[in-house]
């Protein structure tokens, strides 16, 4: 579609967004209010507008006002109102960018982000990286890994959802180091964006396995488990040795919901590895978690020697001989 043939839609506004595109202080700055309105209507007037005019210019003063979070000038209120207000128009800014309503408008918008991701302000490298990798770019992934280290923790998280959108194996090793930053948001949506991953990140989870902070090695158990690939059990049932009490129960729980598939694994971990305490009552339960009756009863022997401490000396045999059985049938 070419430009001439858009229907304007609203010629009020259009002049306003050529004005602004021209450099015009007042007429961006308008053009920033009513993107920061709390009528909806207003709002979605000028995002059709700015649509319609698809100015290269545009896109770059909106990259430029989301990246150093201007907000228009002409709001005064008390800071709540101020916050929604600035709330409100990144939100808008971010919308506007992400969706190209016309043909014409995705190459106009990827040679501003190409050209905005090599400026040599930081933050507008960091505001254009997010918004090309939510748009699928690899390009973005080098710079959404700096955001993670650099920038602060609202560009850190809106990094990490980025690279969640691109979900290329390349966008994992940034996403380790935010799961690992902290406890709080960046943590959470690290977490979100690898389990998203699947398989891509399975790798990653075997790793953190023998992260020293027992959080981590938490996380990697139920990440493991949500991949659900019984392969990986293997290597996951050593957390049942784990020091940390919460670890060797996560890990536990993650046998048990593999179910039969995880048998043949805890079967040689109790034959060849000395249990403790605490290894024994986790292994007691990845197995009589397990769903299915029918195993839960051809396991009963090894389950009742697990049972209690003063007979579990005897489960290292049991455990061999069931896995005979079992690799057998």
């Amino acid at each position: 579609m070419e430009l001439a043939n858009i229907k304007i839609r609203h010629p009020k506004q259009r002049e306003l967004v050529l004005r602004a595109a021209e450099g015009q202080a007042q007429a961006v700055n308008d053009m920033l209010l009513y993107l920061s309105s709390a009528n909806p209507n207003l709002c979605k007037i000028m995002q059709d507008t700015i649509h319609d005019c698809c100015e290269a210019e545009i896109w770059r003063i909106l990259l430029d006002c989301l990246a150093t979070h201007r907000l228009g000038e002409g709001i005064n209120c008390d800071r709540r109102t101020y916050s929604d207000a600035s709330k409100r128009i990144d939100l808008s800014i971010i919308e506007v960018l992400l969706i190209d309503e016309h043909e014409f408008e995705t190459d106009i918008k990827e040679e501003v982000l190409s050209q905005a991701m090599e400026d040599p302000e930081p933050k507008i490298c960091q505001a254009a990286a997010y918004i090309a990798g939510m748009r699928g770019d690899l390009r973005a992934v080098p710079i959404l890994a700096e955001t993670i280290q650099t920038g602060n923790r609202d560009w850190q998280v809106r990094a990490v959802k980025a690279l969640a959108v691109i979900g290329d194996v390349c966008c994992v090793p940034p996403l380790v180091s935010a799961l690992t930053m902290d406890r709080e948001k960046l943590h959470r949506e690290a977490r979100r964006a690898l389990i998203g991953m699947g398989k891509l990140s399975e790798p990653a989870w075997i790793d953190l396995l023998k992260h020293p902070d027992n959080h981590i090695r938490w996380e990697a158990a139920r990440g493991l488990g949500d991949i659900g690939d019984a392969r990986a059990s293997l290597i996951l049932v050593e957390g049942l040795l784990d020091s940390n009490y919460a670890v060797r129960w996560a890990t536990a729980d993650v046998l048990a919901r593999l179910g039969e598939c995880a048998v043949p694994a805890i079967l040689k971990f109790i034959s060849y590895r000395i249990l403790n305490e605490g290894s024994r009552q986790a292994a007691y339960h990845a197995l009589h978690g397990i769903k299915s009756r029918e195993t839960r009863k051809r396991l009963e022997p090894l389950l009742n020697a697990l049972r209690s401490s003063t007979v579990s000396g005897k489960a290292s045999t049991i455990a061999q001989r069931l896995l005979v059985e079992w690799e057998r049938l």
